[in-house]
C-alpha cells in the first residue's frame, strides 16, 4: 500500500511510477481507505483489550 500511496508500483521489474492519472488517483484512494481501515481496526481491538476484565 505504501507503493500506491506514492503513486507507483512493483510489477517484477522494480519501482515504477503509474503513469496513467486515472489509475494513480483509483490506487491512492485504495490505499487510503486500506490504512483507514487498518487504524479502526487497531483502535478498536485496542478498545477491547483496555476494557477487558484482569
Amino acid at each position: 500500500m505504501a507503493l500506491a500511496a506514492r503513486g507507483a508500483r512493483n510489477m517484477d521489474a522494480g519501482d515504477e511510477a503509474v503513469g496513467d492519472a486515472a489509475e494513480r488517483d483509483a490506487l491512492r484512494r485504495q490505499a487510503r481507505r486500506v490504512h483507514l481501515q487498518a487504524i479502526v481496526a487497531g483502535a478498536a481491538l485496542t478498545a477491547l483489550a483496555v476494557a477487558a476484565p484482569d
